[in-house]
């Protein structure tokens, strides 16, 4: 029994489940679309708190970092941005990513995103380096597929439904 090859079985989504599951997509890219911009200077918050607030915590990881990066490629795969917003947006991370100071060459763990200025106490993170390192490898492999992929398919238009269905839910009226 246990050498014998594994069976892969297809797993098929219902499509209530597959609604469901674009549906959270669409809301967890509004986050980084809503909070990483030039404010912040490119860089994701660590977290937004609604109540009491509204609150941003205006510092970020390498791990946070890396996660955004890979927020952006989610979102162009999802149909949810272009590719160009995805170069563009990929871009302007790394341009801030050059401008932080680091500690024989490695980020340190948490940097205001507004001053760019390392958190105390100033360390370094073989965790976070790791995940961001991760993350950057998806991410090298997601950008080098760009100029094999159509410029407009049916992904902008699961994306669009995705937006709107998001919208529908908010607003009963606007059902689809």
């Amino acid at each position: 029994w246990l050498s014998r090859p594994l069976r892969r079985r297809e797993v098929r989504l219902a499509a209530s489940q597959a609604r469901f599951l674009r549906r959270i997509a669409r809301k967890t890219w509004s986050f980084f679309d809503n909070f990483v911009g030039e404010a912040d200077n490119w860089l994701p918050p660590d977290n937004f708190q609604e109540d009491p607030g509204p609150l941003i915590a205006h510092r970020t990881s390498p791990t946070n970092i890396g996660l955004s990066l890979l927020a952006n490629l989610a979102a162009h795969d999802f149909g949810y941005i272009t590719g160009g917003s995805l170069v563009e947006r990929t871009s302007a991370t790394f341009r801030t990513l050059a401008r932080l100071a680091r500690y024989r060459g490695h980020f340190y763990n948490w940097y205001d995103t507004q001053t760019l200025q390392p958190l105390p106490p100033r360390y370094v993170s073989s965790v976070d380096s790791g995940n961001l390192a991760g993350h950057l490898l998806t991410l090298r492999a997601g950008i080098a597929a760009l100029p094999d992929l159509p410029i407009l398919d049916a992904r902008v238009f699961d994306g669009l439904a995705d937006t709107l269905a998001v919208f529908a839910d908010r607003e009963p009226a606007l059902e689809l």
